[in-house]
């Protein structure tokens, strides 16, 4: 796991930000009067940025569940952080350290529409975006392709308080993807038809933006999915609970102070429900490939403290390229913001 939260990177990090208030500050007290040409204002220079965010991983394994790596916790502004004896290391194709969460009280504030990539290790489109799932799903080989969708999350704790302040991103594929979608679109279906009959109004279904204040109570199990002796562990969730006429205030966050406070953070991820990244259905030819035929690998995990050696147990589908993409996009932005810095200074 790479670690950019070292102590220099902190304090040099600090130090940037109080000479850029500094200088801000001055700038304003200078000119109090900040008149800008009304051309800027024009709506002709909007454009949809995707964000970058932090990121869980999804477990496939005994026990199932989502992790979140230490120092995405710190990236999302985790507001308590876990002590070592609550930590899971998991070994990928390298140890990973974080929070495991066998089961969640989770909001979703958006998700991408599935959609289908090449696996990881099929030789020279490995990564590869096929398309969306509803346009391409007849030509889906579950031997060479995953059908994946990303999700911004809150994680709430049990009196619904948020407990960080940045979403967190879940890539779900296969298995674990359809599996959640199908408990949170019934918990969904379920929470407007109880919402209708607790305050006696029509029965509608609602926007993505009103059921991202339904909180998904949820609960992750392992559970042996395949065809004979390719059977594998794969995170499914299981169970999560039905909104009823008593209950509805603790699974509908709707009160004004909490509907303002979670609908802040759309802003926060504005932009992360548009996929650029998908091509035009017409422009793309899709490769159906024989499986590479590589081996699953054997994976580990540990709970407790870090020098405990991990206790071995079956097998993880490794999902690295999600975490590669997610870094890569943040080591752009950091390029980005140091060559501002540098342009500055010159």
């Amino acid at each position: 796991m790479v670690r950019t939260n070292n102590k220099s990177t902190k304090s040099r990090t600090k130090s940037t930000e109080q000479e850029v208030t500094q200088e801000a500050t001055q700038v304003q007290d200078q000119d109090l009067d900040f008149d800008i040409d009304p051309e800027l204002l024009g709506a002709e220079y909007n454009q949809v940025r995707r964000p970058v965010l932090p990121y869980g991983i999804v477990i496939n394994d005994n026990p199932a569940g989502i992790l979140i790596p230490e120092d995405q916790l710190e990236k999302a502004n985790w507001l308590a952080m876990p002590d070592d004896d609550d930590l899971t290391t998991v070994t990928l194709s390298e140890d990973v350290t974080g929070l495991l969460l066998t089961k969640a009280r989770i909001l979703v504030l958006g998700f991408i529409p599935e959609y289908i990539r090449y696996k990881s290790d099929v030789p020279d489109v490995g990564g590869t975006v096929v398309g969306l799932y509803d346009e391409y799903k007849l030509n889906l080989d579950k031997k060479t392709m995953d059908v994946v969708s990303e999700h911004a999350l809150v994680f709430l704790d049990e009196n619904n308080r948020p407990m960080h302040s940045t979403p967190i991103v879940i890539r779900f594929k296969n298995v674990a993807l359809w599996s959640f979608k199908a408990a949170r679109d019934e918990f969904y279906r379920l929470l407007e038809k109880t919402f209708s009959d607790y305050f006696k109004v029509p029965f509608s279904g609602k926007n993505d933006k009103w059921r991202s204040l339904g909180v998904i109570d949820c609960q992750f199990k392992a559970v042996k999915e395949g065809e004979g002796n390719n059977k594998s562990y794969c995170c499914k969730t299981v169970s999560y609970t039905k909104p009823t006429i008593n209950n509805l205030p603790q699974l509908y966050l709707g009160k004004p102070q909490h509907k303002n406070s979670i609908w802040n953070l759309h802003d926060t991820i504005a932009g992360f429900t548009e996929a650029p990244a998908l091509p035009a259905s017409e422009e793309l030819e899709v490769k159906v490939l024989p499986p590479a035929g590589k081996p699953g690998e054997k994976t580990k995990t540990s709970r407790g403290s870090h020098n405990k050696p991990p206790r071995k147990i079956s097998q993880v589908e490794e999902d690295d390229d999600f975490e590669d993409e997610l870094e890569e996009e943040e080591s752009e932005f950091d390029d980005d913001f140091d060559d501002d810095f540098s342009d500055d200074e010159d």
